[in-house]
């Protein structure tokens, strides 16, 4: 069996979402559109991305003994993505109840009080030690000398920093993904491409800000300053979409494609992942992805 080529370490948890025109109003019944169920946690998705895009990949995180783990753990296995790096923790399967609004196309979230992580266990250790790129979120990111790694010091760490960490220094990672609005914060009044270069000139890392329906940008001291556009698909809902895009870059990085390329491919992979409900049934696989974008030149 080849090598695991990607590990993602973090949050994993299973989702119901509902698609309705409008949100309720106080004690107000609506009826949904649709209903689904699918396996959520900004690691979880990025390693069923990466795994659909063609690369091995593999999650390492907490799950609960109880139906929804067993859940879960039928989804990555379906995706072909490695669970040997799961541990079983003593709570419950973290989870949330999702509503999505066609009205406002937005989203409300309830969350199930996040569980406790299990220790990384030997198989994580393992798959770490093999892997080219490991792919971190806000708990993962915790994490890491937990897993015996550092910049420099094994793989090279990509992180997304969707949830932000008070305590980060992007020196620690090799790829450091925020959001446009993150990177306002941490740069009050500054413009945008000016923030990541200062972020990138000093770590000597690449940075790559996600900007919605608008695209990507991003700045390496190797490339300078790149963009590139999003792509304009029938939305359904956003859920996951940034989760998607990150699985998505290091996927395209790890295939070979230059940093503008490899941002380009991510922004349609996760436009493709709004147009369904969950934010992974629309992930497309590399074959679906390259026909849209010749469709899309």
């Amino acid at each position: 069996m080849s090598s695991i080529q990607a590990v993602c370490v973090g949050v994993i948890t299973i989702d119901t979402i509902a698609l309705v025109d409008k949100y309720p109003s106080a004690d107000e019944r609506v009826s949904a559109q649709e209903i689904a169920r699918a396996g959520g946690g900004p690691a979880a998705v990025a390693a069923v991305t990466l795994s659909r895009l063609g690369i091995k990949s593999a999650i390492v995180g907490t799950i609960g003994d109880d139906a929804d783990g067993k859940e879960v753990l039928r989804i990555f296995e379906k995706e072909g993505v490695d669970t040997s790096g799961i541990s079983i923790g003593k709570s419950a399967t973290s989870g949330s109840v999702i509503v999505a609004s066609k009205e406002h196309s937005a989203r409300a979230i309830s969350t199930r009080q996040p569980m406790v992580q299990a220790p990384i266990n030997e198989a994580a250790k393992k798959l770490i030690a093999q892997a080219q790129w490991v792919h971190v979120d806000h708990v993962g990111i915790t994490r890491l000398t937990e897993l015996g790694i550092s910049r420099g010091n094994g793989p090279l760490i990509s992180f997304d920093a969707g949830y932000g960490v008070e305590t980060f220094d992007p020196i620690t990672v090799d790829l450091f993904v925020p959001t446009d609005r993150q990177m306002a914060l941490r740069y009050p009044g500054i413009d945008l491409a000016v923030a990541l270069e200062n972020d990138s000139m000093k770590a000597g890392n690449t940075v790559v800000a996600t900007q919605g329906s608008a695209g990507s940008a991003g700045f390496s001291p190797e490339t300078g300053l790149v963009t590139a556009p999003g792509f304009t698909v029938d939305v359904m809902s956003t859920l996951g979409a940034g989760d998607v895009f990150h699985g998505a870059l290091v996927a395209q990085l790890i295939h070979g494609f230059p940093l503008q390329e490899a941002m380009l491919r991510a922004n349609a992979v996760a436009a493709l992942s709004c147009t369904g409900l969950d934010g992974q049934s629309k992930i497309p696989t590399t074959t679906e992805l390259d026909a849209y974008l010749e469709a899309h030149k």
